[in-house]
């Protein structure tokens, strides 16, 4: 978001507003894949010309990116330690009742959506690993690779229960699944 002076540039974020708000709908709309959706088709939404939109991102990812960033801002204020003690409740909590549950159903068959989705949820549970560290938490492996460890099973439970939405499993029993995988040698039962 550009600055000037002290004050944010109103005009970077009505286009940063515009351009959120017309991806948002192109993705909540039955049968709109991401990977189909064109920059020309979120600019025309958004009323806003095409070279304005390269002002602001370099692709629609980035609008993407930045886009889930918005929808989670709730989830990003909490407490890292509260995010990864619950990771799917806390993930939920903010979902639930958000247009972002309905982008997220109707993204499901879209690979291109899937494995941003994932690999973006990913991303963030390292980061939290990371802060731990920073925190002065001590692990008896590399931090790096607990945070990708636990990331790639939290993302992949993510994308797990999105494919199996119908079948109404609680956050709460995600949660358990989530430390039945980590903390279990389920291959010796």
């Amino acid at each position: 978001m550009k600055i000037v002076g002290k004050k944010v540039d109103l005009r970077v974020t009505r286009t940063h507003k515009l351009l959120t708000m017309a991806l948002i709908d192109l993705l909540s709309m039955h049968g709109q894949r991401f990977s189909n959706i064109t920059i020309n088709e979120i600019c025309d939404q958004a009323m806003v010309h095409r070279t304005t939109f390269y002002k602001h991102f370099e692709d629609k990812f980035a609008l993407l990116s930045s886009t889930l960033t918005w929808f989670l801002r709730d989830y990003l204020q909490m407490d890292v330690e509260e995010r990864l003690q619950q990771p799917l409740q806390s993930l939920s909590k903010i979902m639930s009742g958000n247009v972002l549950t309905t982008i997220v159903q109707n993204q499901k068959e879209d690979e291109v959506f899937n494995d941003f989705f994932r690999n973006y949820i990913g991303e963030l549970f390292k980061r939290d690993f990371l802060e731990l560290k920073k925190r002065g938490k001590q692990f008896s492996l590399p931090v790096e690779l607990v945070a990708e460890f636990h990331s790639g099973v939290i993302s992949l439970l993510v994308t797990w229960w999105i494919l199996h939405f119908e079948e109404n499993i609680t956050a709460e029993q995600m949660d358990e699944y989530y430390y039945q995988l980590v903390n279990e040698n389920i291959l010796l039962e």
